[in-house]
């Protein structure tokens, strides 16, 4: 199975940082639309999942153990999806305080005989661009994992830079 990827980091709209991600996956769009917006799902590749207030798209992410912080907490991320057209693309806010929420945008593009994932994570401030950066590569490998069905059993805990927003 080959996956190709790109991985840019731009500067968006009045030069805020903005990091860009383009995935082509070993799936139908079908299944990686499932993948990217089913809680079950994204809980098996981005972390433990719930949609905490379905009628408005409110949700809440942990991706484990926080490791840099005392009493070592699993690490929250909450948002709220803003934009959704089924199957092609949706627009969530990407919570972390004390700065302001940025946006994480995902498309799901059909090919001839794979799907492509584009995801964009815009409005970071300039001191976690890297941290994202980390956090993203780790989630869309985990995704490329998953979709290829060799994710590990017990897979290596990974977190939400912990000046964004962690419980």
């Amino acid at each position: 199975m080959a996956t190709r990827e790109q991985r840019m980091r731009v500067a968006g709209p009045g030069r805020v940082p903005q990091l860009r991600y383009v995935r082509t996956l070993d799936c139908d769009a079908d299944r990686l639309w499932s993948v990217v917006t089913r809680p079950g799902l994204l809980s098996q590749w981005l972390g433990a999942t719930i949609m905490s207030d379905a009628q408005y798209g409110g949700f809440t992410v942990s991706t484990g153990v926080n490791a840099l912080e005392p009493g070592q907490h699993t690490d929250q991320q909450t948002g709220m999806v803003t934009t959704c057209v089924p199957p092609h693309y949706f627009q969530a806010t990407w919570d972390a305080p004390p700065h302001q929420p940025s946006t994480v945008l995902v498309d799901v593009v059909p090919g001839a005989h794979d799907a492509h994932l584009i995801l964009t994570h815009g409005g970071l401030p300039q001191d976690l661009v890297e941290s994202y950066d980390m956090f993203w590569t780790t989630a869309l490998n985990r995704l490329h994992q998953f979709i290829g069905g060799r994710l590990p059993a017990h897979p290596a805990r990974w977190q939400i830079p912990p000046t964004a927003g962690g419980a």
